[in-house]
């Protein structure tokens, strides 16, 4: 018997090398075999590095087998729990062509881990992880598998979470500061069961709050000073823009750690979320280019070139469209697909544009300085209504079919009716404080209002189109995240 484990030894560590030698670069799965994932989960994502995602807590790695071979028809020789179809998210499954997933799930103690049987087929154990693989965090391997990991090292949260060690504290901490509050994120009960996340104004961290404290929980250390952040509710990741930068990063909310840098051509000045899709459009106005951003692959999937300068961005759900606003031209611009080309096509002009949004029929402007709202109309790629509004408007959401205009100099909330075409309510929010940022609470009708030089927020009910309270908190927002606790964060 000895004997006889010993050549089996061999042979393991035989294939094994011969594994790494050939598909250490391998990044994505054959194209049969992602065939057969999509026909069980048509929603499923594969990530930059292959690793196969089906929602925000179920995940799969492949293993590369020592030799590719040719079948027929791929499908699964071997699956544990046995008698389970790949629908029924076994933990094991061998495919006739040699490659195996292994699904990825967390353990009672919030730690990845993976399968514990370990008598596992001979052709499993001679996998090997992709080598570009972005390990999970803390990954328990059991010990029949741990040779799949090839030169892929696992990280410890210590290593990899942005959140700040005692010994960063100290170095962050400024000895003079005066004895003010300062930091403090009095939370009211709409944010009850949410995590919020602020960048204070002028600083490269993120302050984590819960409903436990006015203090931060902890700090989380960002590369540089954020520009903006966006966030993707269906892979619970952000997407940092920073100043002056010609790189993005991908910051993944569950485990607080950057899984992805993407190099630009010159620093981003906008971006939109196309939730449906997951994609993020990245305007850079020196490159002349918007970059598409796959936030379930974690990767730059096209760059779109342009005759123009992109500053402002926006995304139209409905009929898949990109509006965007340049200020050398003082033009508006809308975007739409033809097959894989982009066709681009002029507005019309506007000045000094601080916000762009859009639907199916129109591209609606803010200017800053000219306190109007501009209406351009998509089929006949021309302004058609130019309506007064309060000064210095700085942010807008949509809500139904109604557009929520933040007016900042005297903080006003101008209610814009789409279908009639004209401002219908006019309220007066707060007379204190410079207001310029509208947040949505994830699952309410509320929004939250911040400013950089405030001292407090406001809740506003987009439904009863009226503000619900004035909440005093010593901190100045930069950005903001909020997230819904519940989603496994």
């Amino acid at each position: 018997m000895k004997i006889k484990k010993f050549f089996i030894n061999i042979l393991f560590v035989f294939a094994l090398l011969s594994n790494l030698s050939n598909i250490a670069h391998a990044s994505k799965l054959p194209d049969d075999v992602w065939k057969f994932i999509k026909a069980s989960f048509p929603n499923a994502q594969q990530r930059f590095d292959s690793v196969v995602v089906l929602s925000d807590d179920v995940m799969y790695i492949p293993l590369y087998p020592p030799t590719n071979t040719t079948v027929s028809k791929i499908m699964p020789e071997y699956v544990y729990p046995s008698n389970m179809t790949l629908a029924q998210k076994p933990e094991v499954v061998l495919l006739n062509n040699g490659y195996s997933l292994l699904k990825v799930f967390k353990d009672e103690g919030g730690n990845y881990t993976l399968t514990k049987k370990d008598d596992l087929p001979i052709k499993v154990r001679l996998g090997l992880m992709p080598q570009d693989m972005l390990t999970p965090i803390g990954l328990k391997m059991p010990e029949s598998l741990k040779l799949t990991l090839g030169d892929l090292l696992i990280p410890s949260k210590e290593e990899t979470s942005l959140a700040l060690n005692e010994e960063d504290k100290r170095k962050y901490k400024n000895p003079y500061s005066p004895a003010v509050k300062r930091n403090e994120f009095v939370s009211t009960v709409e944010l009850k069961d949410k995590k919020t996340l602020i960048n204070p104004k002028n600083s490269k961290f993120l302050e984590v709050y819960d409903t436990t404290s006015q203090n931060p929980l902890y700090e989380l250390k960002l590369s540089a000073m954020p520009l903006k952040i966006v966030t993707s509710d269906v892979s619970k990741v952000a997407l940092v823009l920073y100043w002056n930068s010609k790189e993005l990063e991908i910051i993944d909310l569950k485990d607080e750690n950057v899984v992805a840098k993407i190099p630009i051509d010159a620093p981003a000045t906008d971006v939109a979320i196309n939730k449906k899709q997951n994609l993020a459009y990245v305007a850079s106005q020196n490159a002349n280019a918007i970059y598409v951003v796959d936030l379930s692959a974690m990767q730059l999937k096209q760059v779109v070139k342009l005759d123009q300068k992109p500053s402002q961005i926006a995304y139209g759900e409905v009929d898949d469209s990109i509006a965007f606003f340049d200020e050398y031209a003082s033009k508006i611009y809308n975007v739409t697909k033809n097959g894989s080309e982009y066709v681009v096509q002029a507005m019309g002009s506007a000045s000094n544009v601080s916000k762009i949004i859009c639907d199916v029929a129109n591209i609606y402007a803010l200017s800053r300085t000219h306190n109007v709202l501009y209406v351009f109309d998509k089929n006949q790629a021309k302004l058609i209504s130019t309506l007064e509004i309060d000064q210095k408007p700085t942010d807008a959401v949509v809500f139904g079919t109604k557009i929520f205009i933040l007016c900042s100099k005297d903080g006003y909330m101008d209610v814009y009716d789409t279908v009639n075409d004209k401002i219908i309510s006019r309220e007066q929010l707060s007379k204190d404080g410079f207001y310029s940022k509208m947040t949505f609470i994830p699952n309410d009708k509320n929004i939250i209002i911040t400013g950089m030089n405030s001292k407090s927020y406001l809740i506003y009910n987009l439904e009863t189109m009226k503000l619900v309270k004035k909440q005093e908190s010593y901190i100045d927002v930069a950005n903001i995240i909020i997230l819904d606790k519940s989603q496994r964060l």
